[in-house]
């Protein structure tokens, strides 16, 4: 499963956020298996000999095993948007704690490695990852060493 997310919050408040998934593509290739079991199992009904019949023991174990492949479909597909409700909401404290420092004066290291300070203007997140833009430096939370209230 891809999943992109990209949001943000400005020094105005305003928020951004888009998310891209490919659980269609999951749910159509778990769709096809049970669609393919059942019409195996159709085709084996019909197909049978009349004079010697399927078991009833062989038809209740196929009609169980098919039951637990659906519920297995389930409970993935449950698991998949349980996993995208937990990064959403990830994604949101993070947004917010990185909100809270709007405003305050930062010292940090930018990707050159470069000691830079001064006031976080916004804060953005971008694939899990929290940045802080100090003047037209943007610098990861990872590489913030200070936070101190400006002025």
């Amino acid at each position: 499963m891809t999943v992109n997310n990209v949001a943000g919050i400005n020094a105005a408040g305003n928020t951004a956020a888009t998310n891209n998934t490919t659980r269609a593509e999951q749910n159509a290739n778990a769709s096809l298996d049970q669609n393919a079991f059942l019409k195996l199992l159709i085709a084996q009904l019909q197909n049978q000999d009349p004079m010697s019949p399927m078991d009833d023991t062989q038809f209740v174990s196929q009609m169980a095993t098919f039951s637990m492949l659906e519920q297995m479909t389930t409970m993935a597909s449950n698991i998949g948007e349980l996993k995208d409700s937990l990064t959403a909401q990830s994604s949101q404290t993070l947004l917010t704690q990185g909100a809270a420092m709007i405003g305050k004066s930062v010292t940090g290291k930018d990707a050159d490695g470069n000691d830079i300070s001064g006031i976080v203007s916004s804060v953005k997140l971008v694939d899990g990852s929290l940045s802080v833009l100090i003047g037209n430096t943007e610098i990861t939370l990872d590489n913030v060493l200070e936070v101190k209230n400006s002025g």
